[in-house]
């Protein structure tokens, strides 16, 4: 679908109320489903699942700027992919950079939420400045390489971008981490890392506006690209949302049921 001037790859799937999933940063609907820690698979028919890959992720166009990255105009795409498949409300949800995106598309329309998933929050405030700092490396190096050059580089560093509990339970979910960075360009790579940045959270106050949608905030330790610190802040800004941290491998497998429980209760 045409999707603010770029053609977006989407997935659409089941009946009824809509629920709109975004992926998280290097990844892509494919790269998703290789991990399989969502279940899509066996999402329940009677909602209308409806994925996509990000702009410049997967199979989606890609646009020229870094700043066309920031989480703000992620959460723009979002909304208007609600609106070329008719859903004037839907629940929200997306991990890592997808929650992000969530967060911003909630802000820039709470009305249409009919209730919003928050997983595995990424840096945000007072974390953010570090990590920027290694998205420009990566930037660099991806600029350089393109993306099947840094997944390799990053290969030997797992603990770089999962939990080590995660890796020692499935190391085979590597490849589905790495599936979405070799799809990326050299040009694409330097303006998706150089968005991600310079953008963050909002700011604390503009939370406000969201504390009557129903909200679910998944996360688990041991990660540092999505600190539990993120998630346990976002949970005092909503004060009526509810927080799982997932301690290890066995509480990790509960998350899939965790997300489609409350998609079908805000349904």
């Amino acid at each position: 679908m045409k999707i603010n001037n770029l053609d977006f790859n989407m997935q659409i799937s089941g009946e009824g109320t809509p629920f709109i999933w975004a992926h998280g940063l290097m990844s892509s609907m494919e790269g998703e489903d290789m991990l399989d820690w969502f279940d899509w698979q066996n999402f329940p028919k009677n909602i209308k699942l409806i994925r996509y890959d990000a702009r410049g992720h997967g199979k989606s166009q890609g646009s020229e700027k870094p700043e066309d990255y920031h989480w703000r105009n992620l959460g723009k795409d979002m909304l208007a992919v609600g609106e070329a498949v008719g859903a004037k409300q839907f629940i929200a949800g997306g991990t890592s950079m997808g929650c992000a995106t969530t967060i911003y598309a909630a802000l820039q329309a709470p009305e249409r939420m009919k209730a919003i998933l928050l997983v595995t929050p990424p840096t945000g405030w007072e974390t953010r400045a570090a990590q920027g700092k290694l998205y420009k490396q990566f930037a660099m190096i991806g600029g350089l390489l393109g993306g099947k050059g840094l997944a390799k580089m990053m290969s030997g560093n797992m603990a770089r971008m999962l939990p080590a509990w995660m890796v020692e339970s499935k190391p085979e979910m590597f490849t589905g981490m790495v599936e979405g960075m070799n799809a990326l360009k050299r040009k694409t790579m330097w303006n998706v890392m150089r968005g991600a940045a310079v953008t963050d959270m909002p700011p604390r106050e503009e939370f406000k506006a969201l504390v009557d949608i129903p909200t679910i905030i998944l996360a688990w330790v041991g990660d540092p690209t999505h600190p539990t610190s993120t998630a346990e802040e976002l949970h005092r800004l909503l004060p009526k949302s509810d927080l799982f941290i997932a301690q290890g491998y066995e509480e990790f497998k509960t998350i899939p049921q965790r997300l489609k429980d409350f998609v079908l209760k805000y349904a």
